[in-house]
């Protein structure tokens, strides 16, 4: 019992004095603006992966912050609804050709996914490779459906920084 009452005290003294490295941020509750996010990131084995991942999760969480309520690509599979039935190479057959045989380019099979599910932004986010440069470079491409309209943002990467994107994204 001694021990817990230390363990409790050492936490409090340790939160009271060191304060400052503790940090806080208050921020809305998304409030039912939907993005689909559906990033490109270089192989597992790629020097760059840990630090790109990284990346998409801050602009995540940027963008969460802003009220927006994100939807990862890899999340969009829960939302599937695959109809039941017996029949297993029709089931195959739609497995190895799932645009029955359209030849779809990656932007609108992600828009249609967005349409389905009332989507009205999808955010596309890739990592050109330069060889002239020190930093990551971020490539954003904006998409409101609505619209039919898209814009791309292309800045250096810097930690902790404004997303540069945002700032004309505030009046939506």
């Amino acid at each position: 019992m001694k021990f817990n009452l230390l363990l409790v005290f050492l936490f409090f003294v340790s939160c009271s004095l060191f304060r400052e490295t503790v940090g806080y941020q208050k921020y809305p509750i998304p409030d039912g603006k939907k993005i689909l996010l559906v990033p490109t990131v270089s192989s597992f084995y790629a020097d760059q992966y840990l630090l790109e991942k990284e990346i998409i999760h801050q602009i995540t969480e940027e963008l969460e912050r802003f009220g927006y309520y994100v939807i990862i690509r890899d999340e969009i599979h829960e939302f599937k609804k695959y109809p039941e039935s017996n029949d297993h190479l029709g089931r195959l057959q739609s497995n190895l050709s799932p645009n029955d045989g359209k030849n779809d380019s990656r932007l609108s099979y992600w828009y249609g996914i967005a349409e389905g599910l009332d989507i009205p932004y999808v955010v596309f986010l890739r990592f050109p490779q330069t060889t002239k440069r020190e930093g990551i470079m971020v490539r954003l491409t904006w998409t409101e459906l609505k619209l039919r309209q898209s814009e791309r943002f292309d800045w250096d990467w810097i930690p902790n920084s404004p997303l540069p994107f945002l700032q004309s994204k505030e009046s939506l």
